[in-house]
């Protein structure tokens, strides 16, 4: 589903960065073949005087006359260059009879496809960001991963900024719209709002088979390690019934810590491969294990999710709500905090400023909008970084702790887990001495309390 969303708003805002530029007559299918056309003519007809001009100096140091280097240059000239469609040169309709009219010919001929391919390059980086963006975007259906997803929206508004080199009529604001509705219905807030919702959308889609994956491929390993401990105990002998454990009165909460000892035993390949399997020197306790296993499956109808980590996947109707709740939400808050940001007159209302500053030109310019702008699109990468700078020098502290450190701790949270559920509160600890003392009178006493 996401999938299908992600390809219906790429399509939308490749739509419209097309339709925005149609009026400029930049979409000219022959636009490609034409520059090619034109940067093979460029480079054919400059390794052409470069060859001619080697050849004329070669010939000038063995000694050969003027007469023969003129000829040699003519008779180059008027054989290749006249006679291929692709190197023939603008103004020229005969055949010459001088060198100097060749190496004229030639050097405006360079000149005017130049100054063409220059014109005939912007149309041309039209279609590659197209072709690229498209690329890439098949790439994030395939792969799914955050760069093509990245990749493909830089490549499509990237053909809006080559545009405004060109100073064609792309959409702006020459003056902000105060009235919320007609900033909301302009076709680039419309294509700022689709763009942002292709980025939210395909993000989306990423994260969901990033934590779904994992999920899945957990679940066939277990699948196959189930197969393979089946198959291995039906190749052994029969087993006797007063070895097979008995599971009909054992609780729900045993039963949890059943599931985690299975997990981890078919997860370190303690059950192993056949090869293994049939090698074991406790092939007894395998056969009761799986002889449990099987009763357990009998008995409760969760227990093979449970078995096989499905249950830990979160469920398609929740995926589906909060990628809804979430992305209605910062579509919303964008969409607020943009009108607010871009329209200074509205924010700076309430900082209730003298009218000479409130009604002045300046509030319009667009420093103005970036004196606001700049340090709230800045506060969302420094806070993922601080985020970042407290979690690495949280994972340091951990790994630097000694044993008897992480014993002190998981001894503290245990006596504070006992104190809350008496109902009491843990006394205040004014130094480190006392909790250290702490701790060892609680390692020393506290079993027997």
């Amino acid at each position: 589903m996401l999938r299908i969303a992600s390809t219906a708003l790429f399509a939308y805002m490749a739509w419209l960065v097309y339709t925005l530029l149609y009026p400029e007559g930049i979409w000219s299918w022959a636009a490609p073949y034409v520059f090619v056309v034109t940067v093979f003519r460029l480079l054919s007809l400059l390794v052409f005087l470069v060859s001619v001009t080697t050849i004329a100096g070669l010939l000038s140091l063995v000694g050969a006359g003027a007469a023969a280097t003129n000829e040699l240059v003519i008779g180059l000239y008027n054989t290749l260059i006249l006679r291929m469609w692709y190197l023939q040169p603008y103004g020229v309709s005969g055949p010459l009879t001088s060198a100097q009219e060749v190496f004229a010919s030639i050097q405006g001929s360079i000149l005017t496809l130049a100054l063409s391919l220059w014109d005939q390059a912007f149309i041309f980086l039209y279609f590659f960001c197209a072709g690229v963006g498209v690329a890439l975007f098949l790439q994030s259906l395939y792969r799914l991963e955050h760069r093509f997803v990245g990749g493909a929206f830089i490549a499509i508004q990237s053909i809006l900024v080559v545009a405004a080199f060109r100073n064609l009529g792309i959409p702006n604001f020459t003056v902000f719209p105060t009235n919320f509705i007609e900033f909301a219905t302009s076709s680039l807030q419309i294509l700022a709002l689709v763009s942002f919702a292709y980025l939210e959308v395909s993000y989306q889609m990423v994260y969901s088979y990033s934590v779904g994956k994992p999920v899945e491929d957990r679940e066939e390993t277990l699948k196959k390690q189930l197969l393979a401990l089946r198959q291995a105990t039906r190749k052994q002998a029969a087993i006797e019934r007063e070895q097979k454990i008995s599971s009909t009165s054992m609780s729900r909460s045993s039963g949890a810590t059943v599931f985690s000892y299975l997990r981890e035993a078919i997860e370190r390949q303690v059950l192993g491969d056949k090869d293994v399997l049939e090698n074991l020197d406790a092939i007894s306790d395998v056969r009761r294990l799986q002889h449990y296993v099987d009763d357990l499956l009998e008995q409760d109808p969760q227990a093979r999710d449970e078995l096989t980590a499905r249950a830990a996947a979160p469920s398609q109707s929740y995926v589906i709500g909060s990628t809804i709740v979430g992305s209605g939400i910062r579509l919303v808050s964008v969409v607020l905090l943009s009108f607010v940001l871009l329209n200074p007159r509205i924010f700076l209302s309430f900082l209730e400023l003298p009218p000479g500053i409130a009604n002045s030109v300046e509030l319009l310019q667009p420093e103005i909008v970036l004196l606001l702008l700049v340090p709230v699109v800045l506060l969302f990468p420094f806070a993922a970084l601080v985020i970042g700078w407290v979690s690495k020098d949280e994972e340091i502290e951990e790994l630097e702790m000694t044993d008897a450190e992480r014993e002190q701790i998981r001894i503290r949270e245990e006596r504070k887990k006992r104190l809350e559920e008496r109902g009491e509160e843990p006394p205040a600890r004014t130094t480190k001495e006392e909790d250290d003392w702490d701790a060892v009178l609680e390692e020393t006493f506290g079993n027997n309390a």
